[in-house]
């Protein structure tokens, strides 16, 4: 809507506006009826608008921006610089509810009526045809797998596990116990293990890391095709949902983030082919969620963290050893902000992937540390959104508890060592924080970050319903120290860093 204004103006530039934003709003506008004049919003994008055409009003306006929201004067059209549809805005329900009385639109979108419509896509799709369904055992695959039974029978769903190498510790065999409960039986367990350390051996590119592994699971879905009796009678069936559309750049206004496994150009062939079937690929994961609930899926299955399709790949950085150019004049500046905040901090010589304004960036991360004993996590907050705003050359901020000392980038690469203390550092947190409700995921990442022999871990816990946006969560300052020193004792590491990056910025995983 907006960059199609006619006579406006529209700026691009660093508003600060990053993240939560306090917004003034007219709350006579049909938009805003019923919300009190003030309200917290979720900002990402950079580009503003700084002058409205005669036939518009300003409706909502912030202190660095002077149109956050617009009507036109006499015609039900509205726009809105911020995301209404995220739950980091406050009353962004009550945003969109008021929009859909302005449109008089029915309201008949329900977890029951999307369900059954699902269900009968799937039926008008796979008419007479088998379908062939890849199960990690994730909430996604297994709510699409569920379906898939509900509209084709138990006898024409053929489910494959794939043990990569690369999953949580004990992952395959809590899908088979799974399935072995609910008395499935088509089911087929692919160890590829060794396949999928042969080609991803010495590869350091994220982009690349998640191609090779998307066009392994092609592969091993064309080798179980070609073994079925009348193969062109199959269909391939994939746990896409929305946001992994979204990331990978496959809708029409959506730039690539970052490749999803199950987006790579093979698959993409075959969609256009016909022969896949994404049954929630509109959906988002809290919507799975509840659909999954419809199901009778157990909680456990349900409320699992989610895990990304190319496993423990994206959270092992590699890296070759070789420092990236020169950041001097960047760490000037970041000395700068943090000192008004009394914190140090220095720029990492590693890279990882985020979104801002809705494109991807590949930059280096910023560490922090307090110079004092006070810890403030608004603190914390606060530095890192003007070090994000400030610094071209970082797309994440990430803390440490104490000043992390000696810091070299060295040579990592995936093998058989760094997945084995990854999954058991993986399975550590994830116990030591299963009394932290809030915390929607968990991503422990394996940096290429050493102090002498000693190696760095880093942790991304982050609040959110639906993987759009995120916040970092709180966890007390005392927790993470103790959790610190217990690794440092169990398993010999460097230290623990935790990331305190919101989506957008940076993504919730690092590659």
């Amino acid at each position: 809507m907006i960059a199609h204004m006619q006579n406006g103006e529209i700026l691009s530039g660093k508003t600060s506006e990053y993240g939560f934003t306090e917004i003034i709003i007219d709350n006579t506008s049909p938009l805003f009826i019923g919300l009190d004049n003030t309200q917290i919003v979720w900002m990402s994008h950079t580009d503003f608008v700084n002058k409205l055409p005669d036939s518009y009003k300003i409706i909502s306006y912030s202190s660095n921006l002077p149109v956050v929201a617009f009507q036109h004067k006499t015609k039900p059209i509205f726009g809105v610089q911020f995301h209404p549809e995220v739950t980091h805005t406050k009353s962004g329900k009550k945003i969109l509810d008021n929009f859909i009385s302005v449109c008089k639109l029915p309201r008949d979108w329900t977890t029951n009526y999307f369900k059954e419509e699902i269900i009968e896509k799937i039926k008008k799709v796979a008419k007479n045809k088998k379908l062939l369904i890849l199960l990690s055992g994730g909430v996604d695959s297994m709510v699409a797998f569920e379906l898939c039974i509900k509209a084709v029978g138990n006898d024409n769903v053929f489910a494959i596990h794939v043990d990569t190498g690369f999953m949580r510790k004990n992952e395959s065999e809590e899908v088979l116990k799974h399935l072995e409960k609910i008395g499935y039986k088509n089911l087929k367990l692919i160890n590829a293990k060794n396949l999928f350390l042969k080609h991803l051996k010495n590869v350091i590119e994220p982009e690349k890391k998640r191609e090779i592994v998307g066009k392994l699971f092609v592969e091993i879905v064309h080798n179980e095709l070609a073994q079925l009796e009348n193969k062109d009678d199959w269909l391939l069936v994939q746990g896409t949902i929305y946001p992994d559309t979204i990331e990978s750049g496959n809708t029409k206004n959506a730039a690539k983030i970052k490749t999803h496994h199950n987006r790579v150009k093979e698959i993409e062939e075959m969609i256009k082919q016909g022969r896949v079937i994404e049954p929630l690929k509109e959906l988002y994961k809290d919507e799975v969620r509840k659909l999954g609930l419809g199901l009778n899926l157990s909680s456990d299955i349900i409320n699992r963290q989610p895990f990304p399709g190319p496993g423990l790949v994206i959270r092992i950085l590699c890296s070759n050893g070789k420092y990236p150019k020169n950041y001097n004049e960047e760490e000037k500046k970041l000395n700068t902000i943090t000192n008004k905040f009394h914190i140090s901090g220095r720029i990492l010589p590693l890279k990882s992937v985020g979104v801002q304004g809705d494109f991807r960036t590949y930059s280096h991360p910023a560490v922090i540390w307090f110079d004092t004993t006070n810890k403030s996590w608004d603190t914390l907050r606060t530095a890192s959104i003007e070090i994000l705003n400030t610094l071209n050359t970082v797309n994440r901020v990430i803390f440490s508890i104490d000043k992390p000392k000696n810091i070299e980038l060295k040579k990592l690469s995936l093998n058989n060592d760094t997945i084995k203390i990854l999954q058991e550092i993986d399975n550590f947190m994830r116990l030591k924080t299963k009394d932290d409700v809030d915390i929607w995921q968990m991503p422990v990442v394996e940096l290429p970050l050493f102090n002498a022999k000693k190696q760095y871990f880093l942790i991304r816990p982050v609040v959110s319903v639906d993987a759009m946006t995120a916040d970092f969560y709180k966890m007390p300052f005392e927790k993470i120290t103790n959790l610190e020193k217990e690794l440092k004792r169990k398993f010999d590491i460097a230290g623990l860093f935790y990331d305190i990056t919101t989506k957008p910025p940076g993504t919730i995983e690092w590659e």
